[in-house]
């Protein structure tokens, strides 16, 4: 399971790259992905790159669905810890910045949609299944996965479920899949509050692995995605997909407006480099 923890990020480097930079005291709260965990030192690191960086904030990797119960858990129960870890650490109370890793973005941009108490202000999502995973990944992580995913692709009570898509049958994905096609607003009957809450955030952040071996398509951490019908077909960019263009979430008038940004590193699902984490990432929460 530790193929794709969060790196372990190199403290002397974020010195010497950024130094103490200046920013505000808005705390900052990172959530894992499948098969890792809050307290592993991955995740620690990144947590504490943020304060070298910025010694007057907070920041913390919060220990939600760590481990073995990242991958079993269904992602509403994932939500509902989640939101209890957040309202049980007082220093989240009057709001803070969200970085996501793999699946926990899924997580973390559910909570920004459906609940957005306290208020998350940027969103800094990092290699996120954002439009959904399309097969089953042949990696070690998900060859635990997916024996259990096959039996029942969309009712298995795994995460993965919760956000596999498979575009060459569009009414069941919306009839049978319960979390995805809810905070994507892919049904006919859209929720407004998803994508007012969307529209609170003052940056949206879009972080993807050129090389990525376990988000397929690669494209899904920038809201890209295989058209409807065409498994393995060219990718839609986000621009021109139905949610972009309906405004479903708010993608349009986030990237209209300066808000939504993109980036991508050179390198596999969570392999970016402490320098690369440094000057690119680092920056945002100044």
């Amino acid at each position: 399971l530790t193929a794709f923890h969060a790196p372990i990020i190199s403290m002397p480097r974020v010195r010497a790259l950024v130094g103490e930079l200046a920013g505000d005291d808005h705390p900052v709260a990172f959530m894992h992905g499948m098969g890792d965990a809050g307290p592993n030192p991955g995740m620690q690191s990144l947590a504490r790159s943020v304060t070298e960086a910025f010694p007057n904030k907070y920041s913390v990797a919060l220990s939600v669905a760590d481990g073995v119960a990242s991958i079993l858990e269904p992602l509403d129960r994932q939500l509902d810890e989640f939101v209890r870890a957040v309202r049980a650490d007082a220093k989240l109370s009057r709001g803070f910045d969200a970085v996501g890793l793999s699946q926990g973005n899924i997580v973390v941009r559910a909570y920004i949609e459906r609940v957005n108490d306290p208020p998350v202000r940027r969103f800094v999502s990092v290699c996120g299944p954002m439009e959904g995973i399309g097969t089953c990944p042949e990696n070690p992580l998900y060859q635990l996965v997916c024996p259990i995913w096959k039996l029942d692709k969309y009712g298995a009570n795994i995460a993965f479920s919760g956000y596999w898509k498979d575009v060459e049958d569009k009414p069941q994905y919306l009839e049978k899949n319960v979390f995805l096609p809810d905070i994507a607003n892919e049904r006919k009957a859209k929720n407004a509050t998803y994508r007012a809450n969307m529209l609170k955030l003052e940056r949206y952040v879009l972080v993807g692995a050129e090389f990525d071996t376990m988000l397929v398509p690669r494209q899904t951490s920038h809201h890209g995605f295989w058209p409807w019908g065409e498994a393995w077909g060219a990718v839609v960019p986000m621009e021109q997909s139905e949610g972009y263009k309906g405004d479903w979430i708010g993608l349009r008038t986030l990237h209209s407006s300066g808000r939504l940004e993109r980036l991508s590193y050179r390198g596999d699902h969570l392999r970016f480099t402490s320098e690369w984490w440094s000057e690119k990432v680092l920056p945002i929460f100044a």
